[in-house]
């Protein structure tokens, strides 16, 4: 396990920091990381051909490879960083082609429920975690009601009691499902005499006919369109802690299926020099003027 830490995150390394439009410092970083020299030795080196799997040593100058094969000490400069691989391996970086990835980097540091294994356990972490935290909302959580022995789906006043001050939105695993507090409720306008939106329901006791706090795929969205928006600061937060989960498995490039305020959150960390993974950004089609008149531009 320490040995395939060590040539994941090595070869992570190797990601050129790029993406646009560029400030002039991530700029600068980026010129600057294109004309490095490295070479690594000593190594198994997995090339992804089929003629020359592997390779003992490979050189790169920026963002390209421009030696595989025997150690040969002869082509190396003083100018050329030198890596010891010490016999380990090396991978290619991994590509992940389609991801949410500061929505990730959210669920990361979010609220974990999937370990609750019971009512008491829900209540139990829930209670834990929002201390400290009675200012935001409460979201994610992706807990499992299947697991419990008591199968039958959390309530409103279930969580009432831990969450007084904090709004509090958990979906489950599937996301299909979610559990409401009565001050989230509240804050949605969510009555007895609320309908069920079409493709939703909002369950209702059958005795008193008020809201049992669970909501069901669209019935989600009369929350979710009242909980503000994150900050650039939360969502520089969260794709950091992406970009640090990426680093653990190798991964270099990413296809992001970017939502508003994020590609914001990408230029701020390039312009700090802390953007370590190649990042495509996809925007909807409908956004293409914004996207023109922001100045993007291919790279």
């Amino acid at each position: 396990m320490k040995h395939k830490f060590f040539f994941l995150t090595f070869i992570f390394n190797l990601a050129i920091l790029q993406f646009l439009p560029f400030r002039q410092a991530g700029f600068n970083q980026l010129i600057l990381a294109q004309n490095m020299k490295k070479a690594f030795i000593n190594g198994k080196i997995y090339t992804v051909n089929e003629k020359q799997p592997y390779a003992e040593m490979v050189m790169t100058e920026g963002n390209k490879i421009t030696y595989a094969g025997k150690t040969n000490l002869n082509i190396i400069d003083a100018q050329t960083s030198v890596y010891d691989l010490e016999g380990k391996l090396m991978l290619p970086g991994f590509n992940d082609s389609h991801l949410h990835f500061t929505s990730g980097g959210q669920y990361l540091l979010g609220i974990n429920l999937r370990p609750a294994l019971s009512k008491e356990d829900f209540v139990f972490i829930l209670k834990n975690y929002v201390k400290g935290k009675e200012d935001r909302w409460i979201t994610v959580g992706r807990w499992d009601h299947e697991l419990w022995l008591d199968k039958t789906l959390p309530t409103k006043e279930l969580i009432d009691s831990v969450t007084p001050n904090t709004p509090v939105l958990l979906s489950r695993i599937d996301g299909h499902v979610g559990i409401a507090n009565s001050l989230a409720l509240r804050l949605a306008g969510i009555t007895k005499d609320t309908p069920s939106p079409d493709g939703g329901l909002i369950e209702k006791d059958p005795s008193t006919g008020e809201p049992t706090g669970i909501l069901k795929d669209n019935a989600m969205d009369l929350v979710f369109k009242i909980i503000p928006p994150p900050s650039i600061e939360e969502n520089i937060e969260a794709a950091l802690r992406s970009l640090e989960e990426a680093k653990k498995f190798g991964i270099t490039s990413v296809q992001d299926m970017t939502q508003s305020g994020e590609l914001e959150a990408y230029n701020k960390i390039l312009e700090d020099g802390k953007l370590t993974c190649r990042i495509y950004s996809i925007w909807p089609i409908d956004r293409y003027e914004d996207l023109v008149f922001s100045g993007v531009i291919a790279g």
